[in-house]
């Protein structure tokens, strides 16, 4: 289910549409414009414009945004700052706290809005960015020098979908399929810190690849009584 007209929103249309084919063809049913007004034990409801939906289902994953850690609010609360509804703090464009500037919020608490007006995502880049340019303010001002606003330099967006399948945009290069998903592992495995951790993780991620195995598994075990609508027991 997806609240917008199309997946990915961020990225290009042609690359939404590529995505979107992406899951049809890994089995998965797309619901574009379909706002989730609830969740319950039997079930998800579903509103598209004036049309309401049940959807009977009895595993829910739900991945519709992010909130801030409390953290946020107790420091707009001591501060007399501002938050959104996700509760991250709105924060000058040098990254303190309005009335405060030995005050520093960044990465996920932090809203930032640039001179586009669109706040930037919560992504890792924009963290790393952001802690960089606290360093080099708090060194400025050691220095007797005035800091600069924070400016983010979007080095392009990956996103992947499934086995030797994802989308980019990188500088005015959009792409996807293999290529975009081999430039994925390639990002990743270079961010991460220290060459053996590098040389273990592609060798994990190449066994995986070449034997099908799963990467993960979050559902370990099943409810051996589970009440079916009519009250009775579904165990085997």
């Amino acid at each position: 289910m997806e609240g917008t007209e199309r997946v990915l929103g961020s990225f290009a249309p042609a690359l939404s549409a590529r995505a979107a084919r992406d899951l049809a063809r890994l089995g998965i049913e797309l619901r574009t414009g379909s706002l989730v007004t609830g969740v319950g034990p039997r079930g998800v409801t579903l509103r598209r414009g004036d049309v309401v939906e049940e959807v009977p289902a009895r595993t829910v994953l739900w991945a519709a945004g992010v909130e801030g850690s409390p953290l946020g609010r107790l420091v707009a609360r001591a501060a007399g700052a501002e938050v959104d509804r996700a509760g991250r703090v709105v924060v000058e464009p040098d990254l303190t706290v309005p009335g405060r500037p030995e005050l520093f919020v960044i990465g996920d608490l932090a809203l930032v809005k640039p001179t586009s007006g669109r706040p930037l995502p919560g992504v890792a880049p924009v963290a790393m960015q952001q802690g960089r340019h606290v360093a080099r303010t708090i060194r400025a001002r050691l220095e007797g020098r005035p800091g600069r606003p924070f400016r983010y330099v979007d080095k392009g967006s990956l996103a992947t979908i499934g086995r030797a399948s994802a989308v980019a945009e990188i500088g005015g290069l959009r792409f996807g399929g293999i290529p975009a998903w081999l430039a994925w592992l390639f990002v990743h495995l270079l961010y991460i810190v220290q060459f053996g951790n590098r040389v273990l993780v592609l060798v994990q991620w190449a066994w995986s690849y070449l034997t099908w195995a799963r990467s993960a598994r979050l559902i370990t075990g099943t409810n051996a009584e589970t009440p079916s609508p009519n009250g009775t027991s579904d165990a085997p």
